[in-house]
């Protein structure tokens, strides 16, 4: 008697079973586990460490060549907006009439939809390159804003503050391009932990606030400054000259810093943006107590070349250190209205820094025909002395290589 067992498995196809979804990774997930099952713990826990290892690094190469891609796709827009949009852009900047959407696509020879096809990021990048390459040249470009506006650009820097996206990246683009942004958009950042957001949100706030663009300088000006916020203040400061807004009052509002980098550089600016009353009451500055406002002025009349305030400016000479000396004597080389020879053969002969006498030859050199003719006398007075006579013959060399590069 035999006993016969038979068991009838039935598949879908006959031959196989289906698995769906997590069915698949669980089966396998068990074989694994099953197959290291009989190793001891840490050889098990080093498989795994290999395992992840080797995921990790499959991740991190897709997610690197991903990045690869999208930056030459963007490399190749950029290219593409560059060789059809860059003169078109150029010529919309320095017109001097406020462009219309028929001004830009006869400019760019395309027609808005076409342009702005083009991500607002990649028509950011290229304005704001047109941009710094015109500032070498002027202090204003007064087409900055309305070109955003038309291309999408400001919209894109808005939603970007509004989201918090590239903030920094955002402000330092608003400010060098001088785009005024809604006041709201700037409240958070006004006050922004972050020094340098806090301090591009501020300058973005004097290009767009029209009731009290200063009202956040004087706490400015008093923390540590960087030699990038002078320049763009700089920048700044002319933008708001060319668009006959108020300007602030350099030398009342340094009175009240109590910063002496930010002093020196508000005594300065009045060279180039202040009243005509405060340019002409620079000399009082001569004397201050601080050194470093001493020279600022002394800077500034240079910068003016004042004739009016020349006299003022040699009568301290005296009374002022071997360094204010210098910068006394380069500010009378640039005012160079040829009358003071004599200042600066008594300024050599009297100083007792090398220094100082060596700016001293440099700008009686240079000094018109007759400061030449001074050096020159003054070259036969010292040929005994070894020293100033071969100082003398350098400041001529040079004086000669440098007429040379001029051909």
């Amino acid at each position: 008697m035999s006993l016969d067992i038979h068991m009838d498995y039935e598949y879908p196809d006959g031959q196989s079973v289906d698995f769906y979804g997590f069915e698949v990774v669980e089966f396998y997930l068990k074989r694994l586990l099953l197959y290291y099952s009989d190793y001891a713990l840490n050889i098990r826990l080093l498989y795994g460490m290999i395992v992840a290892c080797i995921i990790t690094m499959m991740v991190l190469f897709v997610l690197f060549m991903r990045r690869i891609r999208r930056t030459r796709n963007r490399q190749r827009e950029f290219d593409s907006a560059r060789k059809n949009l860059h003169d078109g852009f150029y010529q919309i900047l320095i017109s001097g009439t406020k462009p219309q959407v028929k001004d830009l696509e006869l400019a760019c020879d395309m027609t808005l939809d076409r342009i702005t096809l083009y991500r607002p990021e990649t028509l950011s990048k290229l304005i704001s390159e047109i941009c710094m390459d015109l500032s070498r040249e002027l202090d204003y470009i007064p087409n900055a804003e309305p070109l955003c506006s038309l291309t999408g650009v400001k919209g894109f820097y808005e939603r970007s503050l509004a989201s918090a996206h590239r903030v920094l990246f955002t402000l330092q683009n608003l400010v060098n391009m001088q785009i005024p942004v809604n006041e709201g958009l700037l409240a958070v950042y006004i006050n922004h932990y972050d020094n340098n957001i806090r301090h591009m949100a501020r300058m973005c706030h004097v290009i767009s606030s029209n009731s009290d663009p200063y009202r956040y300088f004087l706490d400015d000006l008093n923390e540590k400054q960087g030699l990038w916020r002078f320049m763009m203040l700089h920048r700044l400061f002319g933008w708001v000259l060319a668009n006959e807004r108020q300007m602030p009052q350099f030398l009342i509002l340094a009175e009240k810093v109590q910063n002496e980098e930010s002093v020196a550089f508000l005594i300065q600016e009045v060279a180039y943006w202040g009243t005509e009353q405060e340019k002409a009451s620079l000399h009082k500055l001569f004397l201050s107590p601080n050194y470093r406002y001493r020279a600022a002025a002394l800077h500034a009349v240079a910068i003016l070349r004042d004739k009016s305030q020349e006299k003022a400016a040699i009568d301290t000479f005296e009374q002022q250190p071997e360094t204010i000396r210098q910068e006394v004597l380069k500010a009378v080389y640039a005012i160079n209205s040829g009358q003071y020879t004599d200042f600066f053969v008594r300024a050599y002969r009297t100083s007792a820094l090398k220094q100082t006498r060596e700016v001293a030859l440099n700008c009686l050199y240079s000094y018109g025909r007759d400061g030449r003719r001074t050096f020159e006398l003054l070259r036969g007075e010292v040929l005994e002395n070894e020293s100033d006579r071969m100082l003398m013959d350098q400041i001529d060399a040079m004086g000669i290589l440098n007429q040379l590069r001029m051909f």
